[in-house]
């Protein structure tokens, strides 16, 4: 598709030029016309290309993040505090991964773990380890299923969260920072 636009571009541009050159409004008008079927043409491609997006299977650590009739939330930030009883532990600490997990997959970045205010300010504080990947947006626990083989970098959790990385939703590291931090005080 974005080949016949940019051949649709290229024959304006010519049809453009002979019109400048003979001086002919008719021929300029026509380049003005193959840039608009372009232009609606990659419209229309950008349009089917969201509704393939959309439609394609989603990453099982997206059911984290996703209430319970499977619509997608919103990005979660740190502030925000998960409803009681949905998606917490006993405790309400915060989301852990669901029982029937299916494996990830390793092309698609896991969603962020929803954490409570109070986890988030015990992991902020913690010199806990956890694993983060060179250009990924996520901090995991070693035991990661989503990491696999990728190289990794150790780095204590307060300092992943200060580097600016997020929790990943299939390992849920927070939970385990949290909870490691709270049995040793």
């Amino acid at each position: 598709m974005l080949l016949t636009v940019l051949l649709l571009l290229l024959v304006a541009a010519g049809v453009l030029v002979f019109a400048v050159t003979a001086g002919s409004a008719q021929w300029a008008w026509l380049s003005v016309l193959l840039c608009a079927v372009a232009a609606v043409l990659l419209f229309w491609s950008r349009v089917r290309d969201r509704k393939r997006g959309a439609s394609a299977p989603r990453h099982s650590a997206h059911a984290v993040a996703d209430g319970e009739d499977g619509a997608a939330s919103d990005p979660v930030t740190e502030s925000e505090a998960v409803p009681d009883g949905v998606g917490t532990t006993a405790g309400g600490d915060a989301v852990v991964p669901p029982a029937e997990a299916v494996e990830p997959d390793p092309d698609t970045e896991p969603s962020e773990q929803r954490t409570d205010a109070a986890d988030v300010l015990l992991v902020c504080e913690s010199d806990a380890e956890v694993l983060v990947i060179d250009e990924r947006p996520r901090y995991h626990l070693d035991t990661c299923s989503w990491v696999g083989e990728r190289a990794t970098m150790p780095l204590p959790a307060g300092e992943a969260r200060e580097l600016g990385f997020t929790p990943c939703a299939v390992c849920c590291p927070d939970t385990s920072v949290a909870r490691l931090e709270r049995s040793s005080a």
